[in-house]
């Protein structure tokens, strides 16, 4: 009976190590549920954290430098309808604490973006910032994530663009590498200020003190920034605005009016 009894265990036993074997060795569950709607940048609600008022632009007050968080970590992915909605509201507390950390710099502007679509919400956002917010004024980037090839048609195509670029404050735990995804080059992004080998991405730090983010490093982008604007390229001119359409008169020699 005792040697049955041991068999029967023995057998439980194998039986429980084949199952956890098979178990660790399934794939990974697919995400359901609806999908993150896409972001409408040109809208009020696809932005987190964005001034109240606009900054003056740089033909008004001269160069003065923005920060654009793209935050990996506080992306949205795929839930159910009241996660997403947690999930909404947890990004934009973690996107307001690091605004609160960035806005010693300067005004802060920070976009949701979708796990699923982190590049291309990159781009979008950045390409609406620069449409509608910019107004030649000097930037920075924020990110957690390297700055994907999505970014570089903007700038190599824009040389006034680049050089009011004041580069990338690279923070989080991937903060190590150059900071730009494959194929991203220092010399399509940085401006004159930077040289290649030296490139314009610098680590800082972020630390919770008191609730809240504390931000430490970046100097080698910041210090000397303005002055460096000053004295090396031109500010953007004010728009002349929508050109008014005006009636053509006939013009007639006296005696040829009615």
């Amino acid at each position: 009976m005792n040697r049955k009894i041991a068999v029967a265990l023995i057998a439980v036993l194998l039986a429980i190590a084949a199952g956890a074997i098979l178990w660790s060795m399934r794939e990974a569950p697919v995400a359901t549920g609806p999908a993150v709607p896409t972001f409408d940048y040109a809208a009020e609600d696809s932005w987190a954290v964005k001034p109240d008022l606009p900054p003056p632009a740089v033909w008004e007050t001269g160069w003065e430098v923005d920060v654009v968080i793209l935050s990996a970590a506080a992306a949205l992915e795929i839930s159910d309808k009241v996660a997403l909605e947690n999930r909404r509201g947890n990004a934009a507390e973690e996107l307001e604490d690091l605004g609160a950390a960035f806005d010693k710099i300067g005004p802060v502007y920070a976009p949701y973006l979708r796990a699923a679509s982190l590049d291309a919400d990159i781009a979008a956002a950045l390409s609406e910032y620069l449409a509608t917010h910019n107004r030649g004024r000097a930037f920075l980037i924020a990110a957690d994530h390297p700055i994907p090839a999505t970014l570089l048609p903007a700038f190599e195509s824009d040389a006034l663009l680049r050089d009011r670029f004041g580069g990338v404050l690279f923070y989080g735990e991937s903060a190590t590498g150059t900071g730009l995804a494959e194929g991203v080059t220092s010399a399509a992004l940085c401006s004159r200020r930077y040289k290649p080998e030296q490139g314009c991405v610098a680590a800082v730090d972020l630390r919770r003190a008191g609730g809240k983010y504390e931000m430490s490093g970046g100097g080698t982008l910041t210090n000397g920034l303005v002055a460096w604007l000053n004295d090396h390229t031109s500010k953007l001119a004010e728009p002349l605005g929508d050109l008014e359409e005006i009636e053509i008169i006939e013009i007639r020699k006296p005696g040829e009016t009615d």
